[in-house]
């Protein structure tokens, strides 16, 4: 009995944390397509990409459909580990006597970002190819078959820049729930309207609206320094089809570093927190009303 109300839990955790990540990344999908293509190596600025594709394609054909299956395929399986196993991995790395530390946080959000990764790498590529190159496939489905038949289906899918791919899904997932579970744990000491009641498992919390809004601004800007080497990085190596880098990550970093300086490694940082940032504030809030409607706690 014990075991199946842990396993529901489980599933309403995973359940609340996918859906929610991924309507605000179908919402976000025209601006995740304009910085991958800046990662990739597109020399016009964002707004200059944006203005191009919208007048050449409209803001459907050019901005939201390129890989917006991907992308929600992607948020339920990444953020549905990242987002919805973190409470989870958090009271198991925790000392039973005791609230988690930040240490205990980064480490509980870290195994579950390299989890999320490893799952939804293959529709991470696909999403990198078809925001890069939309005329290249026909779709999410046409994109994966025709990539596993040319690249293979381990190496092409499940393992092509997996090692930029897994650094940067523990990364964000530190810099984003990390520092949402961590800020808000020192923010609800001192803010108006937020309590504990009750003692011990049946402890409930009371959190206001404005606390998760707060806390989630603060989430995007750390989230998005922390992550943009490695997005950048993830994103150069998915696009790439091994001719250019051949060792993945390794190849990325040496080359980037040799031919356009660590400065170029926070390359797109703009329109990724353009991302990142309005992702953060309508995820977070979304994902604790959905949470509280699933009978679950607050995060």
């Amino acid at each position: 009995m014990v075991v199946s109300v842990v396993h529901s839990e489980v599933v309403r955790d995973i359940l609340a944390a996918g859906t929610s990540s991924a309507a605000v990344s179908a919402l976000l999908n025209p601006i995740d397509v304009v910085k991958t293509r800046r990662q990739v190596g597109i020399p016009r600025t964002a707004i200059q990409e944006a203005v191009a594709v919208w007048r050449e394609r409209g803001a459907w054909r050019g901005l939201w459909r390129p890989g917006l299956t991907a992308s929600i395929v992607r948020e339920l399986l990444y953020s549905g580990c990242t987002k919805g196993l973190y409470p989870l991995a958090r009271d198991a790395v925790s000392p039973k006597d005791g609230p988690p530390g930040l240490g205990h946080r980064a480490l509980a959000a870290a195994l579950t970002g390299l989890g999320g990764s490893l799952c939804a790498n293959g529709p991470d590529v696909v999403k990198v190819r078809l925001f890069a190159a939309p005329d290249r496939y026909g779709g999410f489905v046409v994109a994966a078959r025709e990539i596993a038949r040319s690249e293979g289906l381990v190496r092409g899918l499940l393992v092509r820049g997996v090692s930029a791919s897994a650094p940067r899904g523990a990364a964000i997932a530190i810099g984003e729930v990390t520092t949402y579970d961590h800020t808000k744990a020192t923010l609800r000491e001192h803010w108006p309207g937020a309590s504990e009641v009750g003692l011990g498992q049946d402890s409930r919390r009371r959190e206001s609206f404005s606390l998760h809004i707060v806390t989630s601004l603060i989430t995007g800007l750390v989230a998005t320094t922390v992550t943009a080497p490695f997005d950048l990085l993830k994103s150069r190596v998915m696009a790439d089809d091994g001719g250019r880098y051949p060792r993945g990550f390794a190849d990325a970093l040496s080359s980037i570093l040799r031919d356009e300086g660590p400065a170029a490694l926070f390359r797109g940082w703009w329109p990724a927190y353009c991302r990142l940032g309005p992702h953060a504030i309508l995820t977070f809030p979304l994902l604790e009303q959905v949470r509280r409607a699933l009978g679950l706690g607050y995060l």
